[in-house]
């Protein structure tokens, strides 16, 4: 029989994302020979005002609150956390973090200053998957109190940070913070330091354009669930290895800085960056 001929397809190769690390020390990513290339007229209709969607599949599985030591107790819950705090506080990590946030809160007070009607800083803080400071996930088995607890104090110093601007008046703005694992005991801790725990979609709907968006613990569809909104500051990642359209959309319009690592604790913020949006 004869064969029957068939036309070859012409195979695509694959455009790379490269980093490309500027005189000041941020990272930039580029595509080809253009760094802030990325399309945004050919996306689809995410706007920054759209509240993400909330439905769920029958398959996602459901988190409960995680569970604490029976005899542990508020007062000691907070005596742990202090403890934590001053680690985080006295660490080459922060001390790090505090410069690179200090820098862009000057940039953004800049643009403020030239712009009538911009904000200078930003006017709240969303935090997604912080885990439970107090208790064990998964049935007991797994057990990130310790990370927890150093991620909650960078939080919070972020946000005493940003609500004491150089040279200003303090001001204050809210910080939301959603996790299915708070229980009893976290959520007292968070409402004790001036948070706002939310139930899940709310923490989501609360990103915008001027929000931080603190999300070392975040997984990959809630990143795609936010990242839309565009926020001007985000500290997780690392986000430049994820195959995800819609989070390289948003790595490509930021430049970042990676953490220095925390030696008392590394996992809890491996590889971490803070990314800030470049204005155009």
């Amino acid at each position: 029989m004869p064969h029957t001929a068939r036309n070859k397809r012409t195979s695509i190769p694959a455009q790379k994302r490269l980093q490309v690390t500027d005189d000041d020390g941020w990272t930039h990513v580029t595509s080809g020979s253009n760094v802030r290339r990325v399309s945004r007229s050919t996306r689809s209709t995410a706007q920054p005002n759209r509240k993400p969607s909330s439905r769920r599949t029958d398959a996602e599985p459901v988190l409960g609150p995680a569970e604490a030591p029976s005899q542990l107790t508020f007062a000691e819950l907070q005596t742990q956390y202090a403890g934590y705090r001053e680690k985080w506080m006295s660490s080459e990590t922060w001390a790090g973090l505090q410069a690179h946030m200090k820098e862009q809160m000057r940039s953004r007070q800049r643009i403020a200053h030239d712009e009538p009607g911009a904000m200078g800083v930003v006017d709240g803080i969303v935090s997604i998957g912080l885990g439970s400071p107090s208790g064990f996930l998964r049935d007991g088995w797994v057990d990130r109190r310790n990370v927890s607890m150093y991620q909650l104090a960078a939080l919070e110093s972020i946000m005493n940070q940003l609500s004491r601007p150089d040279d200003d008046i303090p001001f204050s703005f809210p910080v939301y913070v959603q996790d299915p694992v708070f229980n009893a005991l976290d959520t007292a801790l968070l409402e004790s330091l001036g948070m706002i725990v939310v139930p899940n979609p709310v923490g989501f709907e609360r990103v915008t354009r001027n929000t931080l968006l603190f999300c070392p613990g975040a997984e990959r569809k809630h990143l795609e669930l936010v990242l839309p909104s565009n926020p001007c500051l985000v500290l997780g990642g690392p986000l430049e290895s994820s195959d995800s359209d819609g989070i390289a959309e948003y790595v490509a319009r930021t430049r970042s800085r990676t953490l220095v690592p925390f030696a008392a604790q590394e996992h809890a913020f491996w590889n971490m960056r803070l990314y800030c949006r470049e204005e155009e």
